[in-house]
């Protein structure tokens, strides 16, 4: 199942942040979507999850808009991590986790592989707003896979986590999409999409959008086209590996 934007543009009172976006998340691919703050990077992740509508252009899913999709049905498909915290729930850290499988229908649902695998499992009793912000990052996290859909955004995912967590954020998203799931992120370090991402996509806030390989994209002209004067610097040539 893939997830299209067909000539998507998007404006925020009269400010245009995206003109004329085709786009593609197919399975077995990671997209990494960069661009200063306020370039439109969380507006286009809620417009391609449905939470939002397009100024222009259509979402379609499988095909078919988006609006044709019941909301329990889409979500067994499409799922989004958004970029505000959780911390106003104020179950436990499983009952939180567990919502992830409300989509199915489930009555019960045993969530310990996921809390296991975001090394959540000591604190599953645990009130969620008790938690540190990296913890409750990682519930969210857990939550998502829960959920187990075909397509994901996740916005900003690496707020709040630690190096070592944050490296294994991304070495699940890449495992998720080597399972043939459609992975899409935003990110602001190019080395870590470097690492990571299939294909880039560019955001630079006025309309303009460009979309292409690591290898096109990553260049100390286009990151300071992207993100100002100076910021070339960010970006170690070559190409990154993390341990395994």
């Amino acid at each position: 199942m893939s997830l299209f934007a067909r000539q998507l543009s998007l404006y925020t009172g009269t400010r245009r942040l995206i003109d004329a976006l085709d786009l593609s998340l197919a399975p077995a691919s990671v997209l990494g979507i960069l661009g200063a703050n306020g370039a439109g990077k969380s507006t286009l992740l809620a417009v391609l999850a449905g939470l939002a509508e397009p100024t222009h252009g259509r979402v379609e899913l499988d095909g078919q808009p988006l609006a044709a999709w019941p909301p329990a049905t889409r979500a067994q498909y499409l799922a989004l991590l958004p970029q505000e915290d959780a911390s106003g729930y104020f179950g436990s850290v499983a009952d939180f986790v567990a919502l992830g499988r409300f989509p199915y229908n489930e009555a019960t649902t045993d969530v310990g592989p996921w809390l296991a695998a975001w090394e959540l499992t000591a604190l599953a009793t645990r009130p969620l707003a008790t938690l540190s912000g990296g913890e409750r990052q990682r519930a969210r996290l857990a939550q998502l896979a829960a959920q187990d859909a075909g397509i994901v955004l996740l916005d900003e995912p690496l707020t709040h986590l630690d190096p070592a967590h944050q490296a294994a954020l991304l070495r699940w998203v890449r495992a998720e999409a080597e399972r043939g799931r459609a992975m899409a992120l935003t990110l602001h370090d190019p080395n870590w999409a470097a690492c990571h991402c299939d294909r880039l996509l560019f955001l630079h806030g006025d309309g303009r959008w460009q979309l292409g390989t690591p290898a096109d994209l990553l260049t100390p002209p286009s990151l300071e086209a992207l993100y100002g004067p100076g910021t070339a610097a960010l970006w170690q040539r070559g190409t990154p590996t993390l341990p395994v």
